[in-house]
């Protein structure tokens, strides 16, 4: 049996560390691209048109159903639109997930 024998620890080391830096880079990049996206299982939504004194919370009550919670809706009509913030402004189009 060959033995090996480290001859620079300095080398040794970096070659340890930049081999498992990119062994989780590329675990992590694998793991946060996968998503499972399909035409046929889409959801389903209602395009509603903001208007003057509307908010988040006003459309999630409007448009929950009895067994959710008015903060679940308004999370997902966060999601579901892409919003940063929970500002929505007079014009704006937003897309209400139905809920069943």
């Amino acid at each position: 049996m060959k033995r090996y024998r480290i001859i620079n620890k300095r080398r040794f080391f970096l070659f340890i560390i930049s081999t498992f830096t990119i062994f989780f880079g590329i675990i992590f990049i694998l793991s946060s691209s996968i998503r499972a996206h399909s035409a046929i299982l889409c959801e389903e939504y209602k395009e509603i048109r903001v208007l003057e004194g509307d908010t988040l919370w006003g459309i999630a009550r409007n448009y929950m159903p009895d067994k959710y919670d008015t903060r679940y809706l308004v999370h997902k009509l966060r999601e579901f639109n892409e919003l940063e913030t929970a500002q929505i402004y007079p014009g704006d189009i937003i897309k209400v997930p139905i809920l069943e």
